[in-house]
């Protein structure tokens, strides 16, 4: 069966039935829970920012693809998803890999030219070792994406896991919130070496813990949502549950705010308001006053805990101008370094490397800058414009989508609009951060993503069905 989706072709085969239904239904949910605990455990370790961690997580996702793959062959099952159903978006992201490996790998000698300073490499990386790293966070997240994208055929299924991923950012949020208050502003009961008077849970960086919460903040509004999209099939709204969330987001929302991270606050509320003004459009006119309800107490909501624990963000909002300062002489070195180098780039994760040779005044010399503080301009500068813009374009495509699955659907569309939501967070934060550098935050923005993109096949098989 072939269907087409606002130019997308999706290419479905047929399953045997019963066998199908049970013997890989019963795999996809062992492999659903190991994959909600897999992103529950990984921002324990410092936020996953560390080579040892990149090498642990690469190791569980790819075990686990590879005892995945081992029993559809051995079960004789096709997937659920196949990689020709994202022939483009799977091609892009393999020849990124490609690249990211030619970059360490190639035995050729490349020199690094900067002001008064010549480098010379073996490779085409100037960091090869960071380089070997890069590739495998690359391949973990394809990997990651890939086994969400199967557990996620199943929309009872997906929905699920984002229940279960959002009560997962709910828990982190209540360890910052005591990490904080109660034991002493530590990370994981040590001593704090950065950020105090700031949450972090277990990031250690407060706007990639910020990230963190606002991906939670945007699922969660998408959840409630949801709740009020099926009181709307079944004439019934879920009061129970719709409180419940509601409660989880109060405490997203305070963990936010104590971040005192201005742009992951910023960020976390424009995705939400995708969100909500997405839902309001679909179905506002249906359910008009139990939507204008639930809008007056989000905005209760944002705003009492803006009152009561916004204070610390709201004083960092004076120094704006000079953060942003700092910044702006930052990038225009980083673009230098893209402009010396627009093809080939340094290498991936080569940035602490690489900038000591276009570090001048007037950035400071009293820090020592490892990232870009903006992940464009990061992977420009390790990847070269062309291949770095692929995890652009990938991210780009599966928003083009997610927009059009929202707009045809009418039913079974708010997975698609929360990945929306999560891809408007992540590209606001992305402009003047790091967060996505963090592999925890980059695991978690997969799975979110993948949630949405999954419903592509369903809508397949409605089409042929009618």
């Amino acid at each position: 069966m072939t269907t087409d989706i606002s130019g997308f072709e999706i290419t479905r085969a047929t399953t045997g039935g019963r066998r199908a239904k049970s013997g890989q239904a019963r795999l996809n949910h062992v492999l659903a829970i190991v994959l909600i605990a897999f992103l529950f455990l990984a921002p324990i370790p410092l936020g996953a920012n560390r080579p040892v961690f990149w090498a642990i997580n690469g190791l569980v996702v790819g075990a686990a693809g590879i005892i995945y793959g081992i029993m559809m062959v051995w079960r004789r099952e096709t997937f659920r998803i196949a990689l020709s159903d994202v022939a483009i978006l799977a091609g892009l992201w393999f020849v990124l890999c490609l690249y990211a490996i030619i970059q360490f790998a190639l035995p050729v000698t490349t020199v690094f030219e900067a002001p008064g300073i010549e480098v010379t490499s073996s490779t085409l990386s100037i960091a090869p070792g960071s380089s070997l790293h890069s590739v495998v966070q690359f391949l973990t997240f394809g990997i990651f994406f890939f086994l969400v994208l199967q557990v996620s055929a199943n929309r009872e299924r997906a929905r699920f896991i984002a229940i279960a991923l959002f009560w997962v950012t709910v828990v982190h949020a209540l360890y910052g919130l005591l990490a904080l208050t109660q034991f002493g502003d530590t990370v994981l009961f040590l001593e704090k070496w950065a950020y105090l008077g700031s949450a972090t849970g277990t990031f250690v960086n407060r706007n990639s813990y910020a990230t963190f919460m606002a991906f939670g903040l945007v699922l969660g509004t998408a959840l409630a949502a949801q709740a009020l999209e099926k009181g709307l099939e079944s004439r019934q709204v879920p009061i129970a549950s719709i409180m419940m969330v509601l409660v989880g987001l109060s405490f997203l929302l305070v963990a936010l705010y104590s971040t005192q991270s201005r742009m992951g606050l910023a960020a976390g509320l424009a995705g939400s308001l995708v969100v909500a003004v997405g839902f309001a459009l679909k179905v506002g006119r249906r359910l008009p006053r139990l939507s204008l309800t639930m809008a007056v107490l989000g905005l209760v909501l944002t705003v009492a805990a803006a009152v009561l624990f916004g204070s610390g963000t709201f004083e960092r909002l004076g120094s704006v101008e000079q953060s942003f300062d700092v910044r702006a002489a930052l990038y225009w070195q980083v673009v230098d370094m893209i402009s010396s180098r627009p093809f080939l780039g340094f290498g991936g994760g080569s940035f602490e490397a690489a900038f000591p040779l276009f570090h001048a005044l007037p950035v400071s010399p009293d820090l020592v800058w490892d990232k870009a503080h903006s992940t464009y301009l990061a992977l420009w500068m390790e990847y070269g414009v062309i291949f770095g813009s692929i995890p652009l374009i990938v991210v780009f495509g599966i928003a083009l989508r997610c927009i059009a699955l929202v707009i045809r659907r009418r039913s079974d569309w708010v997975l698609p609009l929360a990945s929306l939501g999560i891809i408007i967070t992540a590209a606001l934060h992305s402009l003047v951060d790091f967060s996505l550098e963090m592999e925890a935050n980059a695991l978690f923005f997969a799975a979110l993503l993948a949630l949405g993109l999954a419903s592509i096949t369903e809508y397949g098989r409605r089409q042929k069905a009618q």
